[in-house]
């Protein structure tokens, strides 16, 4: 995509791994010093802690909570836990179900004040469980935030990681060919996203195979500069909440 900039949304079926996808994208960016607002309606802020420190510990998550490790593993998780507390300095996980476009602002001013930093990076996680004034009007609070990220992006230098749901067709399942009419209420997410993407399972949720064989794909249907495509194929991590993207 040539750099996190402009306003990224990617859709996927539920249980596709776009939660996961981008707490592992905002914890390396922050580990690289790069300020991070992760705006969580999905996880809590202490299941993606968990997640983190399982990523970086190569300890599945069930052990960490077990609190008895052997030496090796008590030693990855230490070093861990250290990465973590320096992390967030960069990275702020906000559960705020109040949240509008004016805090939304205040958050990345602070931030962006604190971390001495021109550019910061807010993941919203997810488009369709951000806050409403009016929650029967849920296409049209969706657009209205968009033309508020729109303007913070223009105004502030965001750039936007955007988790989004997919709509189901008439038979109750997702297409299997990715496109842009594939996001749930649409509106104006073909106007107001730099890039939208898909993440797309290869794998049957109904499948007993190894879940480290499971594969998804990453495909651009939309994009202001890029030719849509395939970007990358990505296997899962597991058990350690994480992808590992495929030669």
């Amino acid at each position: 995509l040539g750099g996190i900039h402009g306003i990224n949304i990617m859709g996927g079926t539920p249980k596709a791994g776009k939660s996961a996808f981008f707490i592992q994208i905002a914890s390396e960016m922050a580990i690289r010093k790069i300020p991070v607002i992760y705006y969580d309606f999905e996880n809590g802020r202490q299941k993606i802690y968990l997640r983190i420190l399982s990523r970086l510990s190569r300890v599945a998550v069930d052990r960490i909570r077990e609190n008895s490790l052997p030496a090796a593993e008590r030693q990855r998780l230490a070093q861990a836990q250290q990465t973590l507390h320096t992390m967030l300095h960069w990275l702020r996980v906000v559960n705020d179900r109040k949240l509008s476009p004016e805090t939304m602002r205040r958050h990345i001013d602070f931030l962006r004040h604190e971390t001495n930093a021109d550019y910061t990076v807010v993941v919203i996680d997810s488009l369709h469980k951000l806050p409403l004034k009016d929650i029967s009007q849920q296409r049209s609070g969706i657009d209205g935030w968009l033309r508020h990220l729109e303007a913070i992006r223009d105004e502030l230098a965001v750039g936007f990681l955007v988790i989004s749901e997919l709509e189901r067709g008439k038979d109750g399942q997702f297409d299997r060919q990715p496109h842009l009419g594939s996001f749930k209420g649409s509106g104006d997410i073909g106007y107001s996203a730099d890039n939208a993407m898909v993440l797309l399972p290869e794998w049957d949720p109904f499948d007993d195979k190894p879940p480290e064989n499971r594969q998804n794909e990453l495909w651009l249907v939309a994009s202001r500069e890029q030719s849509p495509g395939r970007i990358a194929s990505y296997r899962l991590d597991y058990p350690y909440w994480g992808f590992k993207e495929e030669e």
